[in-house]
């Protein structure tokens, strides 16, 4: 018997593993399915979170680039948005796999040849080959490894000694054997008391969130933005005057404000590879472009529903085939969240920049409002060991509502055909090509195509409010927005690089032509916006989590146009800067503090306007 101890003894690291493996796959199988960080939005991602971003292998090989806890229940990964299931625990179990069932689950491994991480010259090979076929009382992990270099703790020890005891004592005890069994038994009693204890309170506590659990499929997480802001100083951004002429507006009065947005996902998995999200969404955060004349200063989160509830988003990311992502939006699509925007510590509109134009590279924001589609992301090769992979990105949103100009006419939305229908076809979209790369380990690289009609070629970001503006480059001051029947060919490219493990560059460069090619009240104008940034993050500078962050660059802005009408504007190319600075303080896992200055110079290409400048706390609870 005391042969019998010593094997057992020598093969330590694993002794539970026999008893456990069976309740181990049980409960792996029945759990619930667990995600990581997003938001979807991207970055910062995560409920400490999705990447989040949709799940591009570029994404996923940035370890190194997460931002830090965030937004709904996305994890550091550099994709805000993406969500996936978290492996399943590889820690042994103890008390809880004592007992039949664990040997009815797992088949008792007969031959130490079964176990695959076990070796002829392992110095344990020979006691644990005895315990294995002479005893038969050591089974291993499920997978069909024993991992014998990992540490046993002394509950682990005393179950795995008294299920393995259970097993040989019939067969092969002397009454030397059953008198040390008795001595080992009462040596280990108070700790088995323990474990039963822990157990029966375990089973007990599963039971009751077995009964009282949200759904058996489904996750609810979310998150809570609350902003303080105000515009320190500036000037209403007038519009460039006509003939050479600019004059500033007028000195902004704005009183502090404290407003706030909420966030409820509900994610559910059929497979465990899947994930349909449903979001709700309330706030009441106001958007500064109609504050301060001109959509370079909006916040990247604002939005204002009144503090009414709304669906603010539903889609079903699945993988049909190994490597081919594909996200099916049925309402709100962006493209920011079927793909990897290239910011990791800024595309996170909960733990990133401040700024709506900081978040990344405002042509993936070049979509129709309340669009449908579908994207698929392939990815063509990867190498985990050097870090290299080849992304593809290809995806259509289309749908929306028809522009209405002032007198309830509404012009034509679609080229050839006078009255469109609307629908997904019909009206506005807007279709995405993206190649990525990621050559090193440390840098990832991108080229972005989108061709859209009836959408804003700006996003939503930079200059506005004008015939010219980046919003409404061929000043179809008729259409609202001007945007109802232009088409836009749009470019861009984007990096990141992880220079050392506490700073990244990341940057990019995007370039619109736009045309109206029919309708409305003029045709055949085109004009050229420009856009580029670049921006730098150090984490981790105070404390784990925390995150230093610096954008310098030009929102979209009309660089070139062909059209001339009397009271033409005064364009000066490459005028309007924006700068921002920010720090994340992560309080907590569930708490981070984003105190930051936003300061945008020659609003609305206007040299007159003096700089704009808001400062801005944001508090984002997750959970």
């Amino acid at each position: 018997m005391s042969r019998i101890l010593w094997k057992l003894l020598a093969t330590t690291p694993a002794l539970a593993l026999g008893v456990s493996s069976g309740v181990y796959a049980a409960e792996a199988n029945s759990s619930l399915l667990q995600l990581t960080p997003g938001e979807l939005n991207s970055a910062p991602t995560s409920l400490t979170t999705l990447p989040a971003q949709p799940t591009t292998n570029l994404a996923q090989s940035l370890p190194a680039m997460r931002s830090s806890p965030s937004v709904s229940s996305l994890e550091a990964d550099p994709l805000a948005g993406t969500l996936a299931p978290a492996a399943p625990s590889t820690q042994p179990q103890t008390q809880s796999a004592i007992g039949s069932r664990a040997q009815q689950s797992i088949p008792q491994v007969t031959s130490v040849s079964q176990l695959s991480d076990v070796n002829p010259t392992d110095w344990a090979y020979q006691a644990l080959a005895s315990l294995v076929e002479k005893y038969g009382c050591i089974a291993g992990y499920p997978d069909g490894t024993f991992r014998g270099n990992r540490a046993a703790t002394r509950f682990e020890l005393a179950a795995a000694l008294n299920a393995c005891l259970d097993v040989i004592s019939d067969r092969f005890a002397t009454k030397e054997d059953l008198a040390a069994v008795q001595r080992l038994a009462q040596e280990f009693a108070s700790e088995l008391a323990v474990i039963k204890g822990r157990v029966n309170n375990l089973e007990a506590r599963t039971s009751n969130l077995e009964a009282t659990q949200f759904a058996t499929l489904t996750k609810l997480a979310g998150n809570i933005v609350i902003n303080t802001s105000d515009v320190l100083g500036g000037q209403r951004a007038n519009p460039p005057g006509p003939g050479g002429v600019n004059t500033a507006g007028p000195n902004i009065v704005d009183n502090l404000i404290v407003s706030s947005r909420t966030r409820l996902n509900f994610d559910t998995s059929f497979t465990g590879t899947d994930l349909l999200r449903i979001r709700l969404q309330a706030g009441n955060i106001v958007n500064y472009s109609s504050i301060t004349g001109t959509n370079a200063g909006r916040l990247a989160y604002d939005g204002d529903s009144g503090n009414t509830f709304q669906l603010q988003k539903l889609f079903y990311r699945f993988s049909p085939i190994k490597n081919l992502t594909v996200f099916a939006d049925a309402n709100a699509g962006q493209w920011e969240d079927n793909t990897f925007t290239f910011n990791p510590y800024f595309s996170s509109g909960e733990t990133g920049a401040l700024s709506r134009f900081g978040r990344f590279n405002p042509i993936y924001r070049i979509y129709a409002n309340s669009a449908a589609g579908v994207t698929f992301n392939y990815k063509f090769a990867e190498n985990k060991q050097a870090g290299t992979s080849v992304d593809f990105t290809l995806g259509y949103l289309g749908g929306g509502t028809n522009t209405t100009a002032p007198g309830g006419v509404t012009f034509d939305r679609s080229p050839g055909n006078p009255s469109p229908p609307g629908g997904f076809i019909g009206d506005s979209y807007s279709a995405l090509a993206q190649f990525n790369v990621r050559p090193v380990k440390s840098l990832a690289l991108g080229v972005t195509y989108v061709r859209a009609f009836g959408v804003d070629p700006s996003g939503g970001t930079g200059t506005s409010g004008y015939p010219g503006s980046a919003n409404n480059p061929t000043a179809s001051a008729a259409l609202s927005g001007g945007v109802g029947n232009v088409a836009s060919d749009n470019f861009g490219f984007q990096f990141t690089y992880l220079v050392i493990p506490q700073f990244t560059l990341s940057g990019w460069v995007g370039y619109s032509s736009v045309n109206q090619p029919q309708g409305g009240p003029v045709t055949g104008r085109n004009a050229s916006l420009l856009n580029w940034a670049i921006t730098a993050a150090a984490p981790d500078l105070w404390q784990k989590g925390d995150v230093a962050g610096l954008i310098f660059g030009q929102p979209p802005q009309t660089i070139s146009t062909n059209y001339t009408l009397a009271g033409n504007p005064n364009i000066t190319p490459f005028n309007t800067y924006h700068l921002e600075g920010f720090y994340r303080f992560q309080l907590s896992r569930n708490i981070s503090l984003s105190p930051g200055i936003i300061s945008i110079f020659n609003p609305n290409n206007n040299s007159a306007n003096a700089p704009i400048v808001l400062g801005v706390v944001r508090t984002t609870f997750q959970f």
